[in-house]
């Protein structure tokens, strides 16, 4: 059956149980979780967003993929975006595969180019437009429980001003990897494997970057290099477990030294004149799990992003794919149990094709065959 608003007299009744009542609880209030919200609100359904930080947190992932523009053309946000000062980039520069580096331009791409974000700013714009178009969007807020109450769920939301309730009709959980309402509702992760991220983020004081994609595979697995906006620039180094335990030992002596012995950063990093930050603000480490949700869609609740299904950063799809995952999601909230089965095996085909995609890409590079990191990637990709 169709998702169709409650009559104003639901909400009454209530009253007396101090509960507030709305259509949709949507836990998370990152790319996925308020594009899901902003699709909702949008169809005339009450919508509340429980976001666990006060302000947008500095995550990782600073780039939209081309084609990024028509989805955020459907949230009505593509004006925003443009005048928000995201960076376009041109293309990528890869040394993958061979010694030599190629080039890959979205100048003629009909898709348009790629973009790397001030992701603070992107998500801040993306709750703003939540609220104007009528959601409630709690900050500093965890759900600490919910439960089944016939046909409607009762969740527990620790605030700033305490422990509030409240009653919803569905559940939509953009919790990121961890997944901690799926996981709640009994749910668990298939995963395929797991990398590490080691994330760098200084300001650019002096000195110029193209605005193109920088990436090089190592023997111990790939970097990335990219300006972001506002005169920053990010530097990744994608690795196994244990290789980031070593780099990140003695305060990352070990990655500094695997980052001089590149052949596309070196040189170019070394002309820069980066803003000095202390070691413990400046790196970061982000473990990632190529996995997805055993179970993306259960009785009244469903997983959009990553907590449905967390990719290899080697895509470089994830907010693309979060922004499609919300205007399925929202479809499938609206339409009952016919859209629930169209966004299970929407999931499931979407990660399918990451997994091979994923398989393709890594087994590009084969000039390291004992090298631990290639050898376990092409060992999944078989």
């Amino acid at each position: 059956m169709a998702l169709q608003r409650e009559p104003a007299g639901w909400r009454a009744l209530t009253t007396a149980t101090k509960l507030t009542c709305h259509d949709v609880l949507v836990v998370g209030g990152g790319p996925a979780g308020l594009a899901t919200a902003i699709e909702l609100v949008s169809s005339g359904l009450d919508v509340v967003v429980a976001e666990a930080h006060a302000v947008p947190a500095e995550r990782y992932g600073e780039t939209l993929a081309p084609g990024s523009l028509a989805r955020l053309g459907r949230l009505g946000l593509a004006e925003a975006f443009l005048v928000d000062g995201h960076l376009p980039c041109p293309g990528t520069v890869a040394r993958w595969g061979r010694d030599r580096p190629g080039h890959n331009d979205f100048l003629l791409d009909p898709m348009g180019p790629s973009w790397h974000l001030d992701r603070a700013r992107f998500e801040a714009t993306l709750c703003t437009c939540a609220q104007e178009r009528g959601a409630m969007v709690l900050t500093s807020t965890r759900c600490v429980s919910v439960e089944r109450a016939a046909d409607r769920w009762s969740a527990r939301l620790r605030g700033p001003a305490g422990i509030r309730t409240v009653c919803v009709r569905w559940l939509v959980d953009s919790s990121g990897p961890a997944a901690t309402l799926s996981r709640r509702l009994g749910t668990r992760r298939t995963v395929v494997d797991r990398v590490v991220a080691l994330v760098r983020i200084d300001g650019l004081l002096a000195g110029t970057l193209s605005a193109q994609t920088f990436v090089e595979s190592t023997p111990d697995g790939w970097w990335y290099v990219a300006r972001l906006p506002g005169e920053r620039l990010v530097t990744v180094f994608v690795t196994d477990p244990l290789n980031a335990r070593v780099l990140t030992a003695h305060a990352w002596d070990g990655w500094r030294r695997a980052l001089a012995a590149t052949q596309l950063f070196a040189e170019r990093l070394a002309g820069l004149e980066l803003k000095a930050r202390p070691d413990t603000a400046r790196y970061r480490v982000r473990s990632i799990r190529v996995s997805r949700l055993q179970q993306v869609v259960g009785e009244r609740w469903l997983a959009v992003g990553d907590a449905a299904a967390e990719l290899d950063p080697v895509a470089g799809r994830g907010i693309h794919d979060a922004l499609g995952d919300a205007t399925e999601a929202a479809h499938a909230v609206i339409a009952g149990h016919a859209g629930s089965v169209r966004y299970e095996a929407r999931i499931q085909s979407r990660f399918h094709d990451h997994l091979v995609e994923r398989a393709a890409g890594y087994g590009l590079e084969h000039r390291w065959p004992a090298a631990r990191f290639w050898r376990d990637r092409h060992g999944v990709a078989s």
